[in-house]
């Protein structure tokens, strides 16, 4: 189907099935129309298909078409169509994405893990000659974020015709088209993953209004066309090619636990469960099992999965609903193993230790990324990673105390401020935190010869007080 050919359906399909004059009313706080791929289906099957096999025509005809209503409507926008909603045939995991993915439209369940600054790309850059007196304007489109491409002549009609190296030119940023950009990575979910594999990521560009709304420990859909990228080494470009997901719409889903699908096999057993008297008590036997005894442990556990609920009060402030809970004991008392055991029951759960986890290993660190001209970019930690999840710190006494210190916020208000290398952000950590420790001297002594048991904790009072 040709430009035009695609442009029209476009434009067919957007007066019968959108609300531009919603959008318009809503500009500048939205600058995007969105598009369900169901509806492309239901309105053309073979236009439909374009997008997924030809994302990049598709989505700029729709632009287009999109702007000329607009302009016959005299409605003074220049929005964007973003497209979600893609069909499951579509979906990929991190790891199974390949060469004939190249090029197509595609839906990604993943984790935001990192993140760049948002800074303005040049989509149109207004050049300005200055050979002698002349002050000539041309408009060069600029393809990529790698490479600003300038021109080789003067406009002969409409400046000196002046070629280089003799002409020089200059940019003019007010009269250049620029639009936000930014650098995300993603990572796969860690419940989707089979035991003992590595989660992999993917390198991902957000253009226009939707940068900087994504913050790392965000689940989303990313739907997004696949390009590439040559490597390079020696500053010299190499045959292998690195893969990135250019986004066009995302879709969030930190909602907990909806992950998990409830089949009606599932909820009947569920309900012939809930009749039974000692359901309590099946169920905190049910808590790591392989473990004998510790049923007030294991009592706790089972109350820490279900929950409480987070309240807002009416001065706006928030009470968290998530527990946090203490294994603190003697050597060999199966600590690690609950800790094991329940940050894999958790669908959102993340395990660490103590002894190898740092400040910015569990709040976020700010990294320089290469692919991004070495700009700063946030790179989650483990208690971001879990949100709306648990997250189980073994080793709890062995981390210092300037590590232990950055999570007191993370803990009772449920959020992480960051202020790094000009990155200033707040990331949610709406998660458990399930924590095992030795106390003084490594286990517990009697009363007599060490004072009471409150004593041989090996904690400071303001983080001890936050645990539940």
């Amino acid at each position: 189907m040709h430009a035009n050919e695609i442009k029209a359906r476009w434009m067919t399909f957007l007066e019968e099935n959108s609300d531009i004059g919603a959008l318009a009313l809503n500009w500048p706080e939205q600058k995007s129309l969105v598009v369900s791929f169901r509806e492309l289906f239901n309105f053309d099957q073979d236009f439909a298909k374009i997008l997924l096999d030809n994302p990049n025509l598709f989505l700029k005809c729709g632009d287009v078409g999109l702007r000329e209503i607009c302009k016959e409507k005299n409605y003074q926008i220049s929005p964007q169509i973003r497209v979600r909603d893609l069909p499951p045939d579509q979906r990929r995991a991190v790891r199974d994405i390949r060469q004939d993915d190249v090029g197509s439209m595609l839906a990604l369940d993943a984790i935001v893990v990192k993140i760049s600054a948002v800074r303005p790309r040049v989509v149109e850059a207004a050049f300005r000659c200055c050979n002698g007196n002349c002050e000539a304007i041309q408009m060069i489109y600029q393809s990529n974020e790698q490479e600003l491409v300038e021109p080789i002549i003067c406009d002969p009609n409409t400046g000196c015709g002046a070629e280089k190296p003799q002409a020089r030119f200059e940019i003019v940023p007010s009269q250049s088209i620029m639009e936000n950009t930014q650098f995300i990575e993603l990572q796969e979910p860690p419940e989707k993953l089979r035991g003992g594999v590595q989660p992999e990521r993917l390198r991902c560009l957000i253009e226009g209004e939707i940068a900087g709304e994504i913050l790392p420990g965000d689940r989303i859909v990313a739907n997004g066309e696949l390009f590439v990228r040559s490597q390079k080494k020696n500053n010299k470009k190499t045959p292998i090619f690195d893969i990135f997901l250019r986004i066009n719409s995302y879709e969030k889903r930190n909602t907990p636990f909806e992950d998990v699908k409830i089949s009606p096999e599932d909820e009947e057993q569920i309900k012939e469960l809930s009749y039974r008297e000692d359901i309590y008590d099946l169920m905190t036997r049910s808590i790591a099992p392989s473990i004998f005894g510790y049923n007030h442990v294991k009592e706790s556990l089972l109350l820490q999965v279900f929950g409480g609920v987070a309240r807002r009060n009416p001065d706006g402030t928030r009470q968290r609903g998530d527990m946090h809970i203490l294994l603190m004991g003697d050597p060999g008392t199966a600590k690690s193993q609950m800790l094991h055991y329940m940050s894999e029951l958790s669908p959102r759960g993340q395990y660490t230790s103590g002894r190898s986890a740092s400040a910015a290993g569990l709040t976020a660190a700010a990294v320089a990324d290469s692919t991004s001209d070495g700009r700063w970019t946030l790179e989650a930690g483990a208690l971001p990673l879990a949100d709306t999840g648990l997250a189980a710190i073994d080793e709890f006494d062995k981390m210092s105390d300037g590590d232990r210190s950055s999570i007191h916020e993370a803990m009772e208000q449920q959020t992480i401020s960051i202020s790094k290398a000009g990155i200033n952000a707040k990331l949610r950590t709406r998660c458990s935190i399930l924590a095992a420790s030795n106390p003084k001297g490594g286990r517990f002594l009697s009363p007599d010869e060490a004072g009471p048991y409150t004593r041989q904790v090996n904690l400071p009072p303001p983080l001890f007080s936050r645990f539940d």
